[in-house]
């Protein structure tokens, strides 16, 4: 028990051992939190719908067009990844951003074909809609795990909020997840971070109630983004046989998704190796100064850009050292427990250290919901980090807190401040589950 829970515990009990009653009955805190939640719940789903009806009247986002051109072209039996992706852009496209070049993994057929055969518009409605339901059941399933995780703090939300735990705590996830700017820029332009978020919350809430099948589907739809998968395959390699086991399957149906584009074309994986290749530096929004993390560090410090490929790989290994081996940071004894830190330590790495851009930051949800685990100096710096992200692209306005002449996302440089913030948050927390740990062993040697 960390300090926070032994001074609530011990401010429940009288010094004649009697359970102290709370400053209001619990009928009323029970009304009050449940009041305060539906708003909160209320508030985050009308401005989510708010901003897909306005979206719905303006021409698709822009990152969504790649999807949507690589579905019609798949639809219609084509190979996205071959010469003929711009002419077809240009030919069914007639208003806005026509893309060039199609880079994501073949496993995007599932996902993308199926919209191909709308038109853009209707795609991008319906693209957006799925993004809500998404966000939804993100947060759902990081809430059940984390009450699963630590049932001493779930029944600490139990008493404080007169005996409700999941959706009090939802609803505060829920809130902050919509409030944030990185998710309103994800449904601008149709980005597709929300589905490798999703699958962090089902690999999370797979592997602490014992669900492997699920957990490799989670991991396989993490994969969808391979610099976010990337790190997350190479723990699990170097953990256990569960965890390499899950691996295997997430490969098995990884293989499984992209046999349709195999038929369409055989061409199709090296073709795909071939285009991302070509992608980094292939836009402006893909210079370092428009993205986040070490690549934007890096050219900050020396103005020499290592590239996004660099990056990934460099955040890659400070992943591995934070969570794995004789140095790890990551020592819970407690399985679920372990898992947390885990996937709280990843997460805010990656969006602290990789390569990324602002509307990735929605990853965040996954560490933001840990520090419901955490204290007082870690809801300090988290605080900090968040004032620089959540609303990062109105402060760079009020600023000027950027490079100059950067068109595309100029908050870069804010966001990966704030990011930086929030991680020493997450390790703080993680250090504190580690001294839990110890605490606990000091007191069963001496029993």
């Amino acid at each position: 028990m960390d300090d926070i829970d032994r001074a609530t515990a011990s401010s429940r009990i009288t010094p004649n051992g009697n359970a102290r009653r709370l400053f209001i009955s619990p009928v009323i805190a029970r009304r009050a939190t449940l009041c305060l939640s539906l708003l909160m719940c209320a508030l985050a789903l009308a401005y989510l719908l708010l901003k897909i009806t306005q979206l719905s009247a303006l021409p698709a986002g822009y990152d969504f067009r790649f999807i949507w051109v690589a579905g019609d072209m798949w639809h219609g039996g084509i190979n996205p990844y071959g010469p003929t992706f711009l002419a077809h852009g240009e030919a069914n496209i007639e208003v806005g951003h026509v893309p060039v070049l199609w880079p994501y993994p073949p496993t995007w057929w599932i996902f993308a074909a199926p919209l191909g055969a709308l038109d853009l518009n209707t795609a991008s409605v319906v693209w957006n809609i799925f993004g809500l339901v998404i966000v939804i059941a993100t947060c759902g399933m990081l809430t059940s795990a984390f009450t699963t995780a630590f049932p001493r703090r779930a029944q600490m939300i139990d008493e404080f909020t007169g005996g409700q735990v999941f959706f009090p705590l939802f609803s505060v996830v829920f809130f902050l997840l919509a409030i944030l700017e990185a998710t309103a820029i994800l449904f601008s332009v149709g980005q597709t971070t929300l589905i490798a978020g999703l699958g962090i919350a089902v690999m999370l809430w797979s592997r602490v109630g014992g669900r492997l099948f699920f957990e490799a589907v989670g991991l396989t739809l993490v994969l969808l983004k391979p610099q976010i998968g990337a790190p997350f395959v190479v723990l699990y390699l170097l953990f256990d046989a569960h965890s390499r086991k899950v691996v295997l399957m997430a490969v098995l149906l990884s293989a499984l998704l992209t046999v349709p584009s195999l038929l369409v074309a055989p061409s199709t994986i090296l073709d795909f190796f071939r285009n991302l290749a070509a992608y980094d530096g292939f836009t402006i929004a893909n210079l370092p100064q428009s993205m986040t993390g070490l690549r934007l560090i890096i050219w900050e410090v020396t103005d020499r850009d290592i590239g996004s490929s660099v990056a990934t790989i460099i955040t890659l290994v400070i992943i591995v050292v934070l969570c794995h081996g004789s140095t790890r940071l990551t020592r819970a004894c407690d399985a679920n427990k372990h898992t947390w830190q885990v996937f709280g330590l990843a997460c805010a790495a990656i969006v602290a250290l990789a390569p990324l851009h602002i509307y990735d930051f929605v990853l965040l949800a996954a560490p933001l919901t840990l520090l419901f685990r955490g204290r007082i100096v870690s809801t300090l710096f988290a605080g900090l980090g968040a004032m620089l992200i959540w609303r990062s692209e109105n402060l760079v306005d009020i600023w000027a807190f950027h490079v100059d002449g950067v068109e595309i996302f100029p908050s870069s440089r804010l966001a990966t401040i704030g990011a930086l913030l929030f991680l020493i948050a997450v390790v703080d927390t993680v250090l504190q589950l580690n001294r839990q740990k110890a605490s606990a062993s000091n007191q069963s040697s001496r029993a």
